[in-house]
């Protein structure tokens, strides 16, 4: 029986409720400036740069969306909306479940529940890292030999870990 290589990411209940809220939100904002635009048309040369910006980081956000993980022979693969971010395991020094609480991580830059937990956070025991995590319950960490550290999260967190430790202590 072969095993399990691919692991979903599973977004939690706020995260959901982030997303659909700031979608919302853009949308209403959007055709309002707009019908204020028919009315007061100068208004837009400040206000539309401003809509493309806020909306440009919210696309950005999304397509780093972590989906799921994949086990290959040579490396963990994060798959996000757009794109994939490749660890090899030789250069993984430290794998574990993450056991601290997300209240005691400081968001340096990025999403805190758009799409995921995504972008730079600092303290839980990792200093600061760099995170694409789904919810927090099922996250794990890895360290690699550039002293980066990554915080990642998906369906059966702790066979993924056991996975990469046995592939890394040989």
């Amino acid at each position: 029986m072969e095993e399990k290589r691919i692991f979903k990411v599973t977004k939690s209940k706020t995260v959901h409720i982030v997303t659909i809220v700031v979608w919302i939100i853009i949308t209403v904002l959007c055709l309002f400036i707009l019908w204020q635009g028919i009315k007061h048309p100068i208004g837009l040369l400040i206000v539309v740069p401003i809509l493309a910006i806020v909306i440009s980081v919210l696309v950005y956000y999304h397509r780093q969306s972590p989906q799921y993980i994949e086990l290959t022979n040579d490396a963990l693969v994060l798959h996000c909306a757009s794109g994939n971010k490749v660890f090899r395991y030789e250069d993984i020094t430290e794998v574990g479940k993450w056991q601290g609480k997300p209240s005691r991580l400081l968001r340096q830059w990025g999403s805190g529940g758009f799409g995921g937990y995504i972008g730079w956070f600092s303290g839980g025991g990792l200093g600061s890292h760099f995170e694409y995590v789904g919810q927090y319950q099922d996250a794990f960490y890895l360290k690699l030999r550039k002293s980066k550290s990554y915080m990642l999260s998906c369906d059966e967190a702790e066979r993924v870990v056991e996975h990469i430790q046995s592939v890394i202590s040989h």
